[in-house]
């Protein structure tokens, strides 16, 4: 035996290594979709989660809604815990506050100094560094 061969590994091993890997890989894709069209993890019944924000990588607030109310939702490395019970009107306000808000492209844009097109509503201008 040469001292470069390793016993037991050549190219018909390898080859039922991928082979079982895709094997593998096909019954998990599988999985994902059977369980996907029966609805296991999603959200179902009377909560709603309406947004998070992260905070720090084991810290995050949502906004939960459950029952016609909704709450601000503190999760960290403890127990959840209630923050403030939040008013409906003012959220859904605040909601729709956030849609005509112009997204990250747009903003990205102005601040590089380049106009796409021109924005859905006008938005305070972003300062520029040439004034410095």
């Amino acid at each position: 035996m040469d001292a470069g061969q390793v016993p037991g590994v050549g190219w018909s091993s390898v080859m039922l290594s991928l082979a079982s890997l895709g094997v593998v890989c096909l019954v998990a894709w599988g999985a994902l979709r059977l369980l996907a069209g029966r609805g296991v993890g999603k959200a179902s019944g009377a909560v709603r989660v309406i947004a998070r924000c992260p905070l720090e990588p084991r810290r995050s607030v949502y906004v939960i809604e459950a029952a016609g109310r909704s709450f601000l939702i503190g999760v960290g490395e403890g127990p959840m815990t209630v923050l403030a019970e939040l008013d409906g009107d003012k959220l859904k306000a605040a909601r729709e506050a956030s849609v005509a808000a112009p997204g990250f492209a747009d903003v990205l844009a102005r601040a590089l100094g380049r106009r796409a097109e021109a924005p859905k509503s006008e938005a305070p201008a972003v300062p520029s560094e040439e004034h410095a």
